[in-house]
């Protein structure tokens, strides 16, 4: 149907910008880190480590969601950045006590100091949303980590910020404003893709913000050809006789169309991977209760990992 929304994966989105922007989102969400940062030695994302760390405790790919990055701060010493980017705080009573889960995990196996944020992209945010608190019989321990939270940014100052990542905090707060008005949104994507068109920022910001901002804010197709079609109009600087464009404009639109095909694209394709590795989980489960191969053979054959398996391994002892 041509009004049918494609569905956005929002964590997918922001975790592609961060990766691409690194610097940026540091500056802009953790200035008292990037003022003593060296990010002239690079960033090194650990993701796939944050996830045979948490993977047995937290199954479903929820940790294929969050970043692990290792920096380098001006007196040469390492740190490591947790980021969790929470969707819809108000439908994961867990996160809270998820971060911590997290945090105590990398503190424990890799010894490394560690600094958490967590950015709310949603309206509906938890009462204590940058802290997790277990209080049993006397026993008391308290975790507080950095947040964002997006409905409390002030729009004026996101529209002028010289940081890209300004942007993509307004994206997501004019996503929340049109639920269920299209139109408006219609509206204020068109705003969002000048912005990052006139800016004047690098090619390489300018590119990750409207892959961003076009993945992120899904409009029905009637109005995505609408704006496509209104954007030409702006932007092509037609030569009444020979009717050709610009190369820049050429290159804006041409980069818009292979942005939408990509996106379609990585929703089959992450849709793919959810089910093999439920078909993992399960075959895994029926190899547990009918063979006599190690925990270690298992592991191998299925490619998950070992922690993995020993926890699957509980679950069926428990059953029985």
């Amino acid at each position: 149907m041509a009004n049918q929304l494609l569905p956005s994966d929002h964590d997918t989105r922001w975790k592609e910008l961060i990766t691409r922007l690194f610097p940026y989102f540091l500056a802009f969400f953790m200035p008292d880190l990037y003022a003593v940062a060296d990010l002239s030695k690079g960033v090194e994302f650990l993701d796939k480590e944050l996830h045979k760390l948490i993977a047995d405790k937290f199954k479903g790919g929820n940790t294929l969601k969050d970043k692990l990055a290792k920096i380098y701060l001006k007196d040469g010493s390492e740190r490591w950045i947790l980021i969790h980017i929470e969707i819809q705080s108000s439908n994961k009573p867990d996160f809270l006590r998820r971060m911590f889960v997290y945090f105590y995990r990398i503190f424990d196996r890799k010894e490394e100091r560690i600094t958490a944020f967590a950015l709310y992209t949603s309206d509906d945010v938890p009462k204590n949303h940058n802290r997790y608190e277990y209080d049993f019989m006397g026993t008391k321990a308290s975790y507080q980590f950095n947040t964002y939270l997006v409905k409390d940014a002030d729009e004026q100052e996101l529209i002028t910020s010289d940081n890209p990542f300004a942007l993509a905090v307004l994206a997501a707060k004019y996503l929340n404003k049109t639920k269920n008005e299209m139109e408006l949104r219609y509206v204020f994507k068109q705003k969002l893709m000048d912005l990052a068109i006139k800016r004047g920022w690098t090619d390489k910001q300018v590119d990750a913000l409207l892959q961003f901002i076009y993945l992120l804010v899904i409009l029905p197709d009637d109005l995505e050809i609408k704006l496509e079609q209104e954007l030409l109009i702006k932007y092509n600087i037609m030569d009444t006789a020979t009717r050709t464009t610009t190369p820049i404009v050429d290159k804006i639109m041409n980069k818009y169309r292979q942005i939408k095909e990509e996106g379609r694209e990585e929703g089959r394709e992450e849709g793919r991977e959810e089910g093999r590795q439920e078909a993992n989980v399960e075959a895994t489960k029926k190899m547990l209760k009918i063979t006599n191969l190690t925990l270690e053979q298992i592991a191998e054959i299925q490619e998950l990992p070992l922690e993995t398996v020993i926890e699957l391994k509980r679950e069926i002892d428990n059953e029985n």
